[in-house]
């Protein structure tokens, strides 16, 4: 079965991650970040098949698109965790993979395929 969230269950992540009120800068870019993982080319045909894929856009988005004022990063990275502890695969990064990714997706280093193939590789 397929995991599906909206932009509520990225607003509920975003107050376990974030200081309180931490404003929504463009609810566009919001709506996007939860959307994307939904995604289908053709009606019931998911476009990101794999859950690390799935997970990956909500960090690459969120660092892409920025939907907040700050703390996009920490919300990207925990609806990640979150998005896959739910799917049943829990991640196992080392201490400063989430900040050389982070690093590598601000400076074009690492794309969505790229995102994808390292959370699989830190699935436990």
């Amino acid at each position: 079965m397929t995991l599906y969230v909206d932009a509520g269950w990225v607003l509920c992540v975003q107050v376990e991650v974030s200081p309180p009120n931490t404003p929504i800068r463009d609810w566009g870019a919001l709506h996007c970040m939860a959307e994307r993982h939904r995604y289908e080319r053709v009606a019931g045909e998911p476009y990101y098949e794999e859950i690390p894929s799935r997970a990956a856009t909500f960090l690459h988005t969120a660092l892409r698109l920025r939907p907040f004022t700050d703390y996009n990063a920490s919300i990207g990275i925990g609806c990640i965790r979150a998005y896959m502890e739910a799917s049943g695969t829990p991640l196992d990064p080392r201490p400063g993979d989430w900040a050389k990714l982070v690093a590598d997706i601000r400076s074009d280093e690492a794309d969505l395929p790229e995102t994808a193939r390292l959370l699989r590789d830190w699935a436990e």
